[in-house]
């Protein structure tokens, strides 16, 4: 394959990742599962350009420039990750420290967890 489709190619997988980052901040799981298998197809193109000079400047710029969005990223998905789990953490302690009085003044452990307070 030529520098022009090689250039061509990394130029839209640039333009993926940009979406890419665009998604993950606005935490929309549905578009970023389609971007990972747009991700996953270019991948596989990029096979074609196997054995490419890539000592073109151009095409060693853009290179650098995937990489450090695809390290931006790859932040991003560990910061909503680690959000994930710091919330489900909470959400097992809330489970666990359930005791409550019944409507009658009895002590109980309460098996339900409610994250809203439903009575006052």
């Amino acid at each position: 394959m030529n520098k022009k489709n090689l250039i061509k190619h990394l130029e839209s997988i640039f333009k993926l990742l940009e979406e890419e980052k665009k998604v993950l901040i606005e935490n929309d799981g549905d578009a970023l599962f389609d971007i990972i298998k747009q991700k996953d197809n270019y991948i596989k193109d990029l096979e074609k350009f196997k054995g490419s000079d890539l000592e073109d400047e151009k095409i060693k710029k853009l290179i650098e420039e995937i990489d450090s969005l695809q390290e931006i990223n790859l932040l991003l998905t560990k910061q909503a990750l680690s959000f994930q789990e710091n919330f489900l953490e909470s959400l097992s302690k809330a489970s666990k420290n359930s005791n409550t009085y019944s409507n009658v003044g009895n002590y109980e452990k309460n098996s339900s967890v409610n994250i809203v307070e439903k009575e006052v």
